[in-house]
């Protein structure tokens, strides 16, 4: 908002003194008027008649305060026709050209600080997030350990009459046979992997599948949880594998540990096989083309009535489904 400027000896100025009261108070309007509406000075007629007199104007002009049209003063622009000029306005007050250029400037001012404001918001709310997820990853992988740790009865320690097998409690799968110790190696890929920590041969290819995709794991594992993945892989392969883990990558948030990709793996149904039309076998029916299914699948996300999402099979991938629904 702009201001109409006064010296602090307006009061007792001689122009002032000669004009009298009634006058300086319709310069004062009329000075008050030039700034709010950035004439830089200039009144029109209408609106000097409306704040004063025709005798008020008079002295004002008389005194020199004013100056009408065809005025002779050379510092001060010429008025329309009945209008009337402050005298030398602009070299107390600032021109239109100067306040709409400090409003600009205060504007662009204002909405950089909102700027700043908002992307200060968007971080924390962003750290927010990654602490939230980092710690539901930690809570997640200590409910996966506990549910799949092997528990054993009190002095058995595994031994005995009491096997292994019977004491496991919440394990996905098992191996079907002992693995070897003979069949470990250091896995060469990895930079996620805990020093002197042993891969499996068969689990090799896909510690670098996912390696590969720069995704790095620590394979910290007990004896339950390698005989899921070895199950996993037997059942489902390497890139079946693998493409999952990298469709549910999150580079802000990646995933630590491969106890908790063993958990998405194990939720993710696994294709079943469809017999061809020659009677032969295949692993996965033929691929719909369909942008919503999913090529390694064959599943698409659906949401059901009651808004809960899952992996259905593929109508279109899956005939037979379809016509078991309808029947």
């Amino acid at each position: 908002m702009p201001w109409f400027a006064l010296d602090d000896g307006f009061d007792t100025h001689p122009k002032v003194r000669k004009a009298g009261n009634a006058a300086a108070g319709l310069f004062c309007r009329m000075g008050a008027h030039c700034a709010k509406h950035l004439t830089e000075g200039l009144v029109d007629s209408a609106t000097a008649r409306d704040y004063g007199s025709v005798a008020q104007l008079r002295k004002l002009v008389d005194v020199g305060m004013l100056h009408p049209a065809g005025h002779g003063c050379g510092r001060c622009p010429q008025p329309e026709p009945g209008g009337y000029v402050l005298h030398d306005y602009l070299d107390y007050n600032r021109s239109r050209k100067q306040i709409e250029t400090a409003r600009e400037n205060g504007r662009k001012r204002q909405q950089k600080g909102r700027d700043r404001q908002a992307e200060a918001r968007k971080r924390n709310d962003s750290s927010a997030n990654r602490d939230a997820n980092a710690a539901q990853n930690e809570r997640d992988l200590a409910s996966f350990c506990v549910q799949n740790e092997p528990h054993f009865e009190e002095g058995t320690a595994g031994q005995g009459h009491v096997s292994r097998r019977d004491t496991l409690q919440g394990a996905t799968a098992v191996p079907s046979h002992p693995i070897p110790s003979s069949s470990f190696r250091t896995a060469a890929k990895g930079s996620g992997q805990l020093a002197g920590i042993s891969i499996p041969e068969w689990a090799q290819p896909l510690v670098d599948a996912l390696s590969d995709s720069n995704i790095h794991l620590s394979w910290r594992l007990s004896t339950m949880q390698w005989g899921a993945v070895q199950e996993l892989i037997n059942t489902r392969g390497v890139p079946f594998l693998a493409e999952q883990a990298r469709r549910r990558w999150n580079p802000k948030d990646p995933i630590k540990f491969a106890s908790l990709l063993i958990q998405i793996w194990c939720e993710i149904p696994a294709p079943s096989p469809r017999k061809a039309r020659d009677g032969s076998s295949n692993e996965l029916p033929p691929y719909c083309g369909d942008p919503d299914c999913d090529e390694v699948t064959r599943t698409r996300d659906v949401e059901h009535a009651n808004g809960i999402r899952s992996l259905t099979p593929c109508p279109v991938c899956h005939p037979s489904r379809k016509e078991n629904r309808a029947a």
